[in-house]
């Protein structure tokens, strides 16, 4: 089980943590294409990326801006919405079948408050989400399209197995015909 692993293996938290954590989870399964958070909701939970491939976007003007890709093993949420209670500014899709542990905002606030491995776990779980955010920022920041891209791919190396060429476009901010060109560039170097 790929939660289980890392909070025993990769967090170095104890196995009890991670029974715990399962008691007070709830399995989401998703088709693809299913939503687990929908614009405009205010988003209650972290889910754990147990199997699967989700996206977060934005739609604007009937255009989706991807903002991340999920895959196993990742976390998946709306952190702003979760952490203020307000609506949700984007959507979470699967683009896989897929399966997560979900972890409400009220069982989180416990956890925090009850021990100190629940406090660990929580303090990874936010500090993986903001380099996640920071990374993607500056990258969009200060690198050019082809940079972006050899960074999404050293990201997610498997990326083009799972995600559409047009999501990934979108991810990178570019249209679908400067992804190809970019890709003809990236096989030369």
């Amino acid at each position: 089980m790929v939660l289980e692993n890392l909070i025993i293996k990769e967090i170095g938290l104890s196995s009890d943590l991670f029974r715990r954590l399962m008691d007070e989870c709830d399995e989401v399964i998703l088709k693809k294409k299913e939503y687990l958070l929908h614009q405009g909701q205010v988003c209650s939970f972290i889910g754990f990326v147990e199997t699967g491939v989700l996206r977060s976007y934005i739609e604007k003007e009937g255009e989706d801006y991807i903002s991340d890709f999920h895959f196993e093993g990742s976390f998946a949420t709306s952190y702003r919405s979760f952490l203020t209670r307000e609506a949700s500014v984007g959507s979470i899709q699967a683009l896989e079948d897929s399966v997560l542990y979900c972890l409400s905002k009220s069982n989180y606030d416990q956890l925090l408050q009850t021990s100190n491995e629940g406090y660990k776990l929580g303090k990874y779980m936010a500090d993986t989400l903001f380099i996640k955010k920071c990374r993607k920022e500056t990258s969009l920041l200060m690198d050019d399209a082809l940079k972006r891209y050899k960074l999404l791919l050293r990201t997610y190396p498997h990326i083009e197995q799972h995600v559409s060429q047009y999501h990934i476009a979108s991810y990178l901010g570019i249209k679908p015909e400067s992804l190809s060109r970019l890709k003809s560039l990236n096989i030369g170097q």
